[in-house]
């Protein structure tokens, strides 16, 4: 397959567009995936040949994954329901999938010669070529239309439900558009026009059109006929093989919640079915497919691995649900790890999670956020680390709806925000929120200062944390030493008598002045 007319136009709009781009500091950085191709087509001419099932071999699983950490970081940072984020995610994934394949397979078709497989030297000079078309070329198009396309699907997704607005396509309106998108210019019309299936923005690479509301009393509708023939005109790019390579822009990234054409050629590769099937439909198996899925996890969520992501494995050990090494190596008990992986099944199914599974999810939650630390394992002493617990566990179940949505599911079980009987940190957590409750503080606030803390401080100085998320966000001026002692009883009593000792000491919160 040659994609090069897909991607490349030499019109002096589109090499202006692509000057801009590159020199924009927000770019990604391609060399990881750059490397990570470079290994893939190694082990390709090591193995000699390749099918859509060699997707699982590791070289191949991480090309997908640095395609994906490239893709996705494109969607992390605007404003998306989580609904719909989780099915942006999962497209930019298959997506990313899908590409490897694409390249794997254009390369496969280098490795013979009169019967035999060519020397490396040989085959490297077609994979390097085939790796600065893919991963630096059509890469930089791609993620420039994903930064577009989930951008829309938001935009989309925000629309006024009650039925004021119209929608209208807006251009960037200075010479670098193109002329068929100029024609789209101001073009007004209902939102549930048919117009708005086809050619909502991105109508192609490096678009930078948009679609927005506008009251229906200020700007007369467009002809809806006219208008989807401009449209059809905008889309229509004929190649040298005189197919049209625009039509593959015409569909709604919102409506059909998908942040690439459905219709893109990697879809209509041989095998593609084969490779969706693969990486969307298998159900994980075993704790090497949970360690692969959160690798894709991680890609898409790098605020969770200070140092990257490693690997997930089992423990034998006793006294643990789990540990972790903080960089990037995540151990969890036999039965932790299969409740997880069948929650994650579970997910990808679409079914609703059992108690047992997101309790079970938890603890690995758990120790993410361990390696969210951005300072490391340092020193800290068997107190400061009781107390570091305390605030990992705290944050952890605070936000254990936030995490369930971003594996694509929901929290069906909310008293785990409250209270997890499968960890010894639990009497401690809860004497904490019991705390927030005597203070009055706001616990939105206490949870996003703890967090803080967790993620940029020390281990050895989270108690600070604690405590000040109390004094600053409490309805009442209590003395930090006396916070930083109720804390100590926190970690010591259990909640019965934590509660007797807050109420008895009601004289410490003082009005504020």
């Amino acid at each position: 397959m040659r994609l090069n007319s897909l991607y490349e136009c030499d019109c002096e709009n589109c090499r202006s567009e692509k000057i801009n781009l590159s020199a924009s500091s927000k770019q990604p950085e391609f060399k990881g995936v750059l490397k990570a191709a470079e290994n893939a087509f190694k082990h390709l001419h090591e193995k000699g040949s390749y099918s859509p099932e060699d997707l699982n071999d590791k070289p191949y699983k991480k090309l997908i994954s640095e395609t994906n950490k490239i893709l996705s970081s494109a969607i992390t940072d605007n404003e998306i329901p989580p609904e719909m984020l989780a099915k942006l995610q999962n497209d930019t994934f298959i997506f990313s999938g899908l590409k490897t394949h694409a390249q794997l397979l254009e390369a496969s078709t280098f490795l013979m010669e009169d019967g035999k497989i060519r020397g490396f030297d040989a085959f490297a000079n077609d994979f390097n070529k085939i790796n600065k078309n893919y991963n630096q070329n059509y890469l930089e198009a791609e993620y420039q239309f994903a930064v577009s396309s989930s951008q829309s699907a938001g935009n989309w997704a925000a629309i006024d439900p009650e039925g004021r607005y119209n929608l209208q396509y807006r251009t960037a309106n200075d010479d670098r558009v193109r002329a068929d998108h100029a024609a789209l210019q101001n073009i007004t019309l209902d939102i549930n026009d048919s117009f708005w299936l086809s050619y909502y923005p991105p109508n192609g690479w490096r678009c930078r059109c948009l679609a927005v509301e506008v009251l229906k009393t200020k700007y007369e509708l467009s002809d809806s006929i006219k208008a989807n023939e401009a449209g059809d005109r905008a889309t229509t790019k004929l190649g040298p093989d005189g197919k049209n390579r625009s039509a593959i822009f015409r569909f709604n990234p919102g409506a059909e919640q998908k942040v690439f054409p459905p219709k893109h050629p990697y879809n209509k590769l041989k095998g593609a079915d084969d490779v969706k099937n693969i990486i969307e439909g298998k159900p994980l198996a075993n704790v090497k497919d949970l360690s692969s899925h959160f690798e894709n996890f991680a890609s898409e969520n790098p605020e969770f691995f200070a140092r990257g992501f490693k690997e997930i494995k089992i423990t034998r050990a006793k006294s643990v649900n789990g540990f972790t090494d903080m960089n990037g190596m995540i151990a969890l008990k036999p039965e932790i790890s299969e409740l997880s992986i069948l929650g994650i099944n579970n997910i990808k199914a679409g079914k609703e999670t059992t108690f047992e599974q997101e309790r079970a999810l938890s603890t690995l939650h758990h120790e993410l956020w361990h390696n969210a630390n951005k300072p490391g394992n340092l020193f800290s002493t068997k107190d400061q680390t009781k107390t570091m617990e305390l605030a990992n566990e705290f944050v952890a179940r605070k936000t254990l709806p936030e995490f369930m949505k971003k594996l694509g599911g929901k929290l069906e079980n909310t008293e785990l925000t409250n209270s997890r009987d499968n960890t010894g940190y639990n009497k401690m957590v809860v004497n904490y929120d019991l705390l927030i409750k005597w203070s009055e503080a706001d616990p939105k606030k206490v949870l996003k200062s703890v967090k803080t803390t967790l993620v940029e401080d020390k281990y050895s100085e989270q108690m600070k944390g604690l405590v000040s998320a109390v004094t600053e966000n409490s309805k009442y001026d209590i003395k930090g030493k006396n916070v930083e002692a109720l804390i100590n009883y926190a970690k010591k009593y259990d909640n019965e008598t934590f509660a007797e000792l807050l109420k008895a000491n009601e004289k410490l919160r003082l009005d504020r002045k």
